[in-house]
């Protein structure tokens, strides 16, 4: 019976300190999804660049017929420069019908490029790899102008590197956040479904022990840093991960933004039920995608005039 006490005392011990310490680095691989195969109706070029500390980046690059500018297009937490969920190639397709090139990169951690230092910091790590995508753009063709477009996770990391970086001239965010942190606890409540103890478990050990950064995301800190350039925010009001009132803030701290609000899906719409928790998170492109073209393209073009413009 000692034995046995002694045993189940171990147990009773063990398994939350190695649940709390071994159970966030499986959330944290969970940021590495596979890249799907390009579109095949695309003339996509896949290509390699480096941060300017040191982490290897692949991207995937279109060019457009007359390219009036090149966006880069970059995908939120867990995405792929190929992300199917919010339809990443849609959203290539049409900025190149537009007569727009686009860049997107997997970001550090993401994809297929490489790990950085650190684990996802939620937009300031991130903004590095943003960055190198536009010397990449620069260093093939010094007079191209260039836009970022960012998704959640993504978009943060766009405001980041545009505050940074005078050449972006545009910015555009999709479903993006004010603060990291709440975002990324709502996130894994609609992944895993599991009790708010595991919760904070997880993310207790990801972030003490093993260094996630969702708190350092913090775009309603910097987004006033913008300026004058111009600035579109997209945002679902039904969006269960990041709340519309985010994109309210957003746009309140910078006056030259934007602000389009989707409307909430028909809650029968098939593509809503099979998103599941995640509900309209990233997909307003999806659901409004005629309006999304219209919009989109129509700010970009206001902002990247050209003769046939």
């Amino acid at each position: 019976m000692r034995r046995l006490a002694v045993v189940l005392l171990v147990l009773i011990v063990a398994v939350p300190v190695l649940g709390v310490g071994l159970g966030p680095l499986a959330l944290l691989a969970a940021f590495r999804k596979e890249v799907l195969p390009p579109p095949r109706d695309l003339p996509v070029k896949t290509v390699n660049f480096r941060s300017s500390d040191g982490v290897d980046l692949v991207a995937w690059y279109v060019e457009a017929e007359a390219p009036k500018a090149t966006v880069i297009l970059v995908h939120g937490a867990s995405g792929t420069r190929g992300d199917p969920f919010v339809d990443l190639p849609g959203m290539m397709r049409d900025l190149v019908g537009r007569n727009y090139a686009v860049l997107a990169p997997d970001l550090r951690n993401h994809g297929d490029s490489a790990a950085g230092p650190r684990p996802p910091q939620f937009g300031p790590d991130e903004a590095q790899d943003v960055i190198a995508a536009v010397n990449w753009v620069k260093e093939r063709d010094p007079t191209r102008r260039v836009a970022v477009y960012g998704i959640s996770m993504g978009g943060n990391a766009a405001i980041y590197a545009a505050v940074a970086d005078p050449r972006i001239e545009a910015v555009i965010t999709q479903e993006t956040f004010t603060q990291g942190a709440p975002v990324m606890r709502r996130g894994l409540q609609a992944e895993t479904g599991y009790p708010d103890f595991v919760i904070d478990g997880l993310l207790w050990g990801a972030r003490h022990l093993w260094g996630l950064g969702d708190s350092n995301g913090r775009a309603i800190e910097v987004v006033g840093q913008l300026g004058t350039r111009p600035y579109l925010i997209i945002h679902s009001r039904s969006d269960p991960i990041v709340p519309f009132a985010d994109a309210e803030a957003l746009a309140a701290a910078d006056p030259a933004a934007r602000l389009w609000a989707t409307p909430a899906p028909d809650p029968a719409d098939p593509r809503l039920l099979e998103a599941g928790a995640w509900g309209s998170h990233g997909q307003s492109y999806v659901f409004y995608r005629e309006l999304w073209i219209d919009t989109v393209g129509g700010f970009l073009d206001s902002v990247f005039a050209t003769m046939f413009g």
